[in-house]
């Protein structure tokens, strides 16, 4: 496995609107997409070619946010990649792979030795 890009940040936001208008007004950040996971609105925004992802957690921190998504070149097999990490000691967390409305694919969830959650993302395209 070979890291390609940093994606994405993926962050919660107590107060959507307030922080879509920070990164919107403030920083410069356009809004790319508005759509919903797992029943959470999320707002998606480009920051300089940069993506950040925005959970509404105005009822609670969302499970599994923040994390961070890196594009990876690996092998096509998730369960592949899966034991490659995990035979350097790392444990994988979920994989989930992507649908065809998202191009295909897959992606691996690790921690960090900090805690930190990676989404660790090959696009099927």
């Amino acid at each position: 496995m070979k890291i390609t890009t940093v994606r994405s940040w993926n962050l919660n936001a107590s107060n959507l609107a307030e922080s879509v208008a920070f990164y919107r007004d403030v920083l410069g950040a356009q809004v790319k997409q508005e759509h919903q996971v797992q029943g959470v609105d999320v707002a998606r925004l480009d920051l300089g070619g940069f993506s950040i992802g925005l959970f509404d957690a105005s009822e609670g921190d969302r499970p599994n946010v923040p994390h961070h998504t890196v594009g990876i070149d690996g092998p096509d097999d998730p369960e592949e990649l899966k034991r490659e990490i995990e035979a350097k000691g790392v444990t994988v967390d979920h994989i989930r792979v992507h649908s065809e409305r998202e191009g295909g694919g897959y992606s691996i969830y690790v921690n960090d030795p900090s805690g930190n959650r990676l989404e660790l993302s090959k696009s099927g395209r």
